[in-house]
């Protein structure tokens, strides 16, 4: 088994709850878990901690990483920013064809809403919104900040109960949008992930 494919079944694990927030990662176990020798987890642990979701201490071992409230809004706080600004951006460059693949993309983020697949489909929605923009490299530091708070957000089972008022935040962004009502929907979306983040951090522990 390769390192990338051990590590994305990691990554699976992590971002779906069944590693929580802090779990260390022992080679040894992880070694005959996945029947190979420490190379190959070593390499797939430091793929891990290069997208974010792991951190590797030498002579320490690695963990999944666990985010502080504090530090929990303060991603929140960077992805209001960066994709507030990334829709902006999207809106003026959106044709018939980006609206035909963000509703379609909608429907299937609405039937998964209560299903193991509802980040995978909440992603996909946004990153359809944001695709115009043509903002690749922002789009890249967006993603992986939504993966530190997807394990967060897994682990207390927060935003998958909120289901409703999520289907009604992104159909609300994408009236907007087709409308090109721009300051309208970055200011829907903007209120969409602050609500997401304050659910969260209410719901973690404070020590």
């Amino acid at each position: 088994m390769t390192a990338e494919a051990i590590a994305a079944t990691l990554q699976h694990d992590i971002l779906s709850g069944t590693l929580s927030p802090g779990t260390e990662l022992v080679q040894s176990e992880l070694a005959a878990r996945f029947q190979v020798s420490r190379i190959p987890i070593r390499d797939a642990l430091m793929l891990l901690s290069v997208e974010g979701v792991v951190t590797v201490t030498p002579n320490r071992g690695a963990r999944v990483i666990q985010l502080s409230p504090s530090e929990v809004q303060e991603i929140f706080d960077m992805r209001v920013l960066l994709e507030g600004d990334c829709l902006r951006r999207a809106i003026p460059y959106m044709q018939q064809a980006d609206f035909e693949r963000i509703e379609h993309v909608l429907r299937r983020s609405n039937l998964e809403v209560q299903t193991e697949g509802w980040a995978e489909g909440d992603w996909n929605f946004h990153l359809a919104l944001y695709s115009p923009s043509g903002r690749k490299h922002q789009i890249v530091m967006i993603e992986k900040l939504r993966r530190r708070c997807q394990l967060h957000i897994a682990a207390y089972r927060t935003l998958p109960e909120e289901t409703l008022q999520w289907i009604r935040d992104h159909e609300l962004i994408m009236k907007h949008c087709r409308n090109k009502e721009t300051e309208a929907a970055v200011d829907a979306l903007k209120r969409h992930l602050s609500e997401a983040g304050k659910t969260l951090v209410r719901a973690m522990p404070t020590s």
